[in-house]
């Protein structure tokens, strides 16, 4: 007997689905350490691009940009998870990120602190729009292109506030690199913790720790 066509059409979508569910990484510790990795080498490369290399810090967010375009465009071509493609895109959303905190502060003379909140409403801004268009936010899965979009685009934000922090915690408050190591720390144990032990947006409590494994 054949099925009914009702069926044949779930089946589909559950197929198409299924394509799609590995086109960001599973959320899981070997993430969070890849992550922190990739966005120190991040920061490393914007600080290359704009100060070793002398191409401004205008010229090197544009640099960054096109670099994450590309790639951007790739995964969103691509039928399934790349490892290689993610987590470029991740290395270039965190040389953006750095470019961003820099351009804020030493190209626009806005500060870190207004930086800061700029970037935190892009942020915010970025999810509200993703919640109001999708019905809910994700870390993982990310099942299509438009969800991939606000995906990368939260990224981004998420990235350059960490860096504005950052260099805010680092620089302006003195506190140094051991010092912001150790504040940074002690935030994503109390986003974990707030994780495991209590019923708070699991998705928003992801780009909590986005940002401060950036920071």
């Amino acid at each position: 007997m054949n099925p009914p066509i009702t069926q044949l059409f779930r089946v589909h979508r559950e197929g198409q689905a299924s394509e799609q569910l590995g086109k960001v990484a599973a959320v899981t510790l070997s993430f969070w350490i890849a992550k922190a990795v990739l966005t120190t080498v991040g920061d490393i490369s914007g600080d290359l691009l704009s100060t070793t290399l002398g191409l401004g810090y205008v010229t090197s967010l544009l640099v960054a940009s096109a670099f994450v375009l590309a790639f951007l465009v790739a995964q969103l071509r691509a039928v399934r998870f790349y490892p290689l493609i993610y987590w470029l895109l991740i290395l270039g959303t965190s040389t953006i990120g750095t470019e961003l905190s820099d351009t804020m502060d030493r190209a626009l003379h806005v500060g870190y602190i207004v930086g800061a909140v700029v970037l935190l409403l892009c942020l915010l801004g970025t999810l509200a729009v993703w919640h109001l268009q999708r019905g809910s936010i994700s870390a993982y899965p990310i099942y299509d292109g438009e969800e991939q979009l606000f995906y990368w685009t939260a990224a981004i934000f998420a990235n350059g506030l960490g860096s504005v922090l950052g260099d805010l915690i680092g620089g302006r408050f003195g506190l140094g690199i051991a010092g912001g190591i150790s504040i940074n720390a002690g935030a994503i144990a109390v986003l974990m913790l707030l994780h495991y032990a209590t019923r708070l947006n699991k998705t928003l409590l992801f780009w909590g720790a986005f940002v401060f494994t950036r920071a």
